[in-house]
């Protein structure tokens, strides 16, 4: 800076002091710019605070500068390092000095408002004002006058001047002081919250308004060529060079900062631009007419790349700098210091030094105002913060410096403020909504939010319903003494298990991870899922009837179970119901037995009519017998008497001789072949019965299933022999089959005596006296047996023939049926025997039933079956 005393005088025809007014002006112009431009780059919340700094960083640092920097800067100087008197200086008398105060003044203003923008959003209020106070007295000055000593009266000299440091407008004094100032406060403050994570990831924070950001680059922009064309102190042939070498510089920063941001990151990057721009402008200022428009080009595109290599290291050791404050001030300040010695016209190197010499000086100034600069606010920062914290609480840095340092809102704030306590709260309520503002944006969305939140308060009560009826729904099912287990629908691992589940199986469910499908169930997770893919429909259940469910002490129990697709914890699961059938299962042993004991009950008055029959048959026989021996053992007697005489055997031979005895040895013959017959039918009836009320066994046994059959037709011939007769089609091959003869006896008892109440009901619907017909037909394939028991009756509806298989249904009046007769039939040959079991009718002529049971370890009663593997049924009628 060129000193007052080697100008003219500040004569009105040169307006010196004119000019000097003029730059300080537009250099407070960049004022506004600094609050625009930082203003832009923090976030809302914190926008308001931001802006009352740039204010009040001007009015303290420019009431400080003139109580005692101006003094410390341009007094007398003490061994070159600091200036004495002048405290407070009076100007009315020296127009001159009080243009160059004033000029000075808002450079001070400009060093310490560099600070608010690295500092931002976690720096309170009044430690910033203290921090600007300490630059404007104790470092801007001090710096100042080692390198500008001489500006007033060009006598003193600092001690950097005097060894011949350069430094036109301040890249150093002014710029690398605010910069390195910033980096002191930053470092000691440390960063925002969430800026670095714990992964070594740095958080990006977005400005809130990049386009007010770049008004105040604009603003800065202009204010800059008051900044370095104000340095000359007077108006000269050196303000244009000066002002074109301003532009070039900031405008070669800024295209360098454009193509840098591009290659980084694939597109340019707004706040680089703007900064690579501010480092171009301030890496410039030390150079002013020393250097020609080539030079401040050059020194302008490598700052743009400075400044983006710099944030990069700054982010590197976790320095949070909120605008880029101490790249484009503290590194390119120091940048263009030094680069001057590379770019300097001969001329206007010191005297009697070379270039060699004068880049170690700018080196030595620009290294020593780092040392001064950081080391001093940085030691003041730490010795300040014992007694007065100089950082805002976390809640405070959360919510916000606008409202908590300085209680300024606006509707848009009061929305973000509602919006972050519901956010925190994880629920909405009445008390969120905002008071509308009518005719405005802000109002317009403060509307919708306070409709979204009537609409969520609704639908949060109508979620809170569900979730209480869902946990009590929850509650109910896991305390459920029903079986419910959740299996992952692919692998078979066990999920989890309700209380009744773990508690019936014997499981803890520490131990369920652990537990797979087969665990808990004997049938194969694999049959399961082929079952699962063949029957599966759409979402419907499906029962995959009894199975044998296992604990964990290794026993059994028969388990009916249902299963279920569903989403459970983002999987999809099988749910499976599963209900112990021990009780079932007993029941239904007894049901079967009192259906079993029904039907004997029911047929043991025909079947002692049956036997009755023979039996006077036997009783009238052996009568007759009785009577026939009687009388010929009385002729034996006759005969074989000593006083026999011949006449009275001639006698006794004739009566032999007549036709009545011959009738009668003739009857009595009959009568032992009628007798033979009777006792044998009475056996027949006897064996069918024992086979019929024999307990059984747990365990198949051959039988022949043709004798099976006429068994069960001989019991149940009192309850269709007056309706029906039997047409037989009996497989000759009399086939032994593994079963269990005496379950079978019973199904095909109940079919012959619905049978015969179904052909009874027809002849009395048609009062008829014709016999029906009950046919039975038996054939073997290598597969099984098939039996085919068909009637003439007046058959089953579809309606019936649909349930016909249901536990106590009947179509029989109260107290004729029970409804047990076909369901138990059915599981007979379905369950105990893994047969099948149809039923047909048209539902007016007759109906058919087809079993068909598997061949396990079948074989034939003769050799016939052997030797022709062709099926022979013989046709005969009872």
């Amino acid at each position: 800076m060129r000193a007052l005393a080697q100008a003219d005088s500040f004569s009105n025809e040169n307006h010196q002091a004119d000019w000097l007014v003029l730059c300080a002006a537009i250099v407070l112009l960049m004022q506004a710019g600094f609050m625009c431009l930082e203003s832009g780059l923090v976030r809302e919340k914190n926008s308001i605070n931001t802006a009352v700094k740039n204010l009040t960083d001007l009015l303290v640092s420019v009431c400080f500068y003139w109580i005692a920097g101006f003094a410390l800067m341009f007094g007398t100087t003490s061994l070159g390092l600091v200036g004495t008197g002048q405290w407070m200086p009076d100007f009315s008398s020296t127009e001159s000095l009080a243009a160059f105060f004033l000029f000075q003044a808002m450079f001070c203003g400009t060093a310490a408002t560099i600070v608010s923008g690295a500092v931002a959003e976690r720096m309170r209020f009044h430690g910033y004002l203290l921090t600007c106070a300490l630059i404007a007295v104790f470092i801007y000055p001090v710096v100042g006058h080692w390198a500008w000593a001489s500006g007033v009266d060009g006598v003193n000299q600092g001690w950097l001047e005097n060894i011949g440091f350069r430094d036109f407008a301040g890249s150093t004094v002014v710029h690398s002081v605010g910069g390195w100032a910033a980096l002191a406060a930053c470092i000691a403050i440390g960063p925002r919250l969430g800026r670095f994570r714990g992964n070594g990831r740095v958080r990006e924070i977005q400005p809130s308004n990049l386009t007010l950001a770049y008004l105040g680059t604009f603003i800065l922009f202009f204010g800059w060529f008051g900044f370095n064309c104000g340095s000359t102190l007077q108006v000269n042939r050196d303000i244009a060079p000066i002002a074109v070498n301003t532009l070039l510089g900031g405008c070669f920063g800024g295209i360098s900062a454009v193509l840098i941001s591009s290659l980084r990151l694939g597109v340019p990057e707004p706040k680089s631009i703007c900064n690579g721009l501010l480092g171009g402008l301030v890496s410039i200022t030390a150079a002013g007419n020393m250097i020609d428009p080539r030079s401040a080009a050059i020194i302008g595109a490598i700052a743009g790349v400075i400044v983006i290599l710099s944030e990069w290291l700054l982010l590197k050791f976790k320095i949070d700098d909120a605008v880029g404050a101490i790249p484009v001030h503290g590194f390119c300040g120091a940048w263009g210091t030094i680069a001057l010695a590379a770019f300097i016209h001969e001329e206007s190197l010191p005297a009697h030094t070379s270039r060699w010499e004068f880049f170690s000086i700018q080196s030595l100034g620009v290294t020593a105002t780092f040392a001064y600069v950081f080391g001093g606010i940085y030691g003041l920062l730490r010795l300040l913060q014992w007694c007065y914290p100089l950082r805002v609480k976390a809640k405070t840095e959360q919510i916000g410096l606008n409202v908590v340092e300085h209680n300024a809102s606006s509707r848009l704030l009061d929305l973000a403020v509602s919006m972050d306590s519901a956010a925190k709260l994880k629920r909405l309520h009445p008390d969120c909504k905002i008071a509308p503002e009518f005719g405005t944006a802000v109002g317009d969305l403060i509307a919708s939010f306070n409709q979204m939140v009537d609409q969520i308060c609704n639908d949060q009560s109508a979620l809170e319903a569900a979730t209480q009826r869902a946990e009590s729904l929850t509650v109910i099912l896991d305390e459920s003494p029903n079986e419910i287990v959740i299996i992952h629908a692919e692998t078979g691992r066990i999920v989890s298990m309700n209380c009744g589940a773990r508690a019936n199986m014997q499981w803890d469910e520490d131990e369920l991870p652990e537990l797979m499908f087969e665990d808990l169930f004997e049938t194969g997770f694999q049959t399961l899922q082929e079952f699962r893919h063949s029957e599966f429909n759409g979402d419907r259940a499906f029962t995959q009837r009894t199975v044998s469910a296992l604990r964990k002490d290794g026993s059994n129990y028969p388990a009916s179970i249902s299963v279920q697709h569903a989403d459970f914890l983002d999987q999809q699961v099988l749910v499976i119901l599963t209900v112990d059938m021990t009780d079932q299962e007993q029941m239904k042993e007894r049901l079967h037995a009192a259906e079993k004991m029904e039907a004997i009950g029911l047929l043991a008055s025909g079947i002692a009519h049956e036997i009755n029959t023979p039996l006077q048959s036997i009783t009238g026989n052996v009568e007759f017998i009785q009577d026939f021996q009687s009388n010929i053992q009385h002729i034996l007697t006759e005969l074989s008497a000593p006083t026999c005489s011949d006449a009275q055997r001639k006698e006794l031979a004739s009566q032999i001789g007549t036709r009545r005895w011959s009738r009668w040895i003739n009857e009595s013959g009959e009568a032992l072949e009628e007798t033979q017959d009777s006792i044998g039918r009475i056996v027949s009836i006897v064996n069918a019965m024992r086979v019929l009320t024999h307990p059984g066994a747990n365990t198949k046994a051959s039988a022949n299933l043709n004798e099976v059959i006429r068994n069960a037709a001989a019991i149940s011939r009192p309850r269709w022999r007056d309706a029906a007769a039997i047409h037989w089609g009996l497989c000759e091959s009399e086939p032994l089959i593994e079963c269990h003869a005496n379950e079978l006896a019973q199904v095909f008892c109940n079919l012959f005596v619905n049978a015969g109440d179904a052909i009874r009901e027809k002849m009395r619907e048609q009062n008829s006296d014709c016999l029906g017909e009950i046919r039975v037909v038996t054939t073997v394939d290598s597969n099984g047996l098939k039996i085919a028991i068909s009637d003439t009756g007046n058959g089953m509806p579809e309606s019936v023939r649909r349930r016909c298989f249901e536990q106590f249904f009947t179509t029989k009046p109260v107290g004729q049926g029970t409804g047990q007769g076909l369901s138990i039939a059915y599981q007979i040959i379905v369950d105990r025997h893994g047969g099948t079991m149809e039923v047909t009718s048209d539902g007016s002529n007759g109906t058919q039933f087809d079993i068909w049971i598997p061949a396990e370890g079948m074989s034939s009663n003769r050799d016939a079956q052997s030797n022709n593997p062709s099926t022979q049924c013989v046709d005969q009628s009872c």
